[in-house]
């Protein structure tokens, strides 16, 4: 389970797009070897149509979510197409997982794991983070919660911040435990893994990283958009599905 601290903003100033990666290796470092090809739709028009789909009439949440980084409740999800749904948050870094981290409260399991059942490596793959249950346990829950809205475990996100788009996965949960330096609060949202803090250009260190706001998470629910792979290769295969996430998207809301 995540464990997120209050964490210092760190402001990113780059606005290029990050194209999706092919990557060559498994190693945390990752090489770029090719590009994809471009999409129909670019990430500042695919944003900019999320951002005009955030209304009130389209927010599935009728209790604000707290923001990860700086506890003001002031997050909502909204459906911003149809099996798509969008929140603007923090990105308070994840550490847990197979892959070894300094960070005092570094867990060695996540929620969930990958195609050959390991825990996820935070250094290798860029996963985010959602509240494990509904807070208040009602049906239909006041909050997002994702096992309402056909969402599990490695379903695939776009995630936007400073101009940058990543492919990212859902592999980890936002709940209760022992560890008292953490608010750990199932209505949080706003938390990522040290990968998908680096792809972004975000400080991802488990200590003093992470950036108050900004933040744009876009998941795609239903089974089609769930990735398989190992430790090895989510990365890539995550990344590989950019392109076409952003040509779905930018059609559906009709850009």
């Amino acid at each position: 389970m995540s464990s997120p601290r209050r964490r210092f903003a760190v402001v990113g100033a780059a606005l290029a797009l990050a194209t999706p990666l092919a990557v060559r290796s498994a190693d945390a470092a990752t090489t770029i070897t090719s590009v994809a090809a471009a999409p129909s739709y670019t990430a500042a028009q695919v944003l900019a149509g999320v951002k005009k789909n955030s209304t009130k009439a389209n927010q599935v949440n009728s209790k604000p979510h707290i923001n990860t980084m700086t506890r003001a409740k002031n997050v909502n999800a909204y459906q911003v197409a149809k099996g798509v749904y969008a929140y603007s948050s923090s990105l308070a870094v994840d550490t847990d997982g197979s892959d070894p981290d300094p960070d005092p409260d570094h867990q060695g399991s996540t929620t969930f794991q990958d195609s050959n059942g390991k825990q996820l490596g935070a250094h290798h793959v860029p996963f985010y983070v959602l509240g494990d249950d509904c807070y208040e346990n009602t049906s239909p829950c006041p909050h997002f919660f994702y096992k309402e809205h056909n969402i599990k475990g490695r379903q695939f996100a776009l995630m936007f911040y400073n101009g940058k788009v990543i492919g990212s996965i859902f592999g980890d949960t936002q709940t209760g435990n022992d560890q008292t330096t953490s608010d750990n609060d199932s209505r949080e949202l706003g938390e990522a893994s040290v990968k998908a803090a680096s792809l972004l250009g975000i400080n991802s260190s488990g200590t003093d990283g992470g950036v108050d706001n900004g933040v744009t998470v876009v998941i795609f629910s239903g089974s089609d958009w769930v990735v398989n792979g190992s430790n090895s290769n989510l990365n890539a295969n995550a990344q590989a599905l950019v392109s076409k996430a952003l040509d779905t998207l930018g059609s559906s809301m009709g850009l």
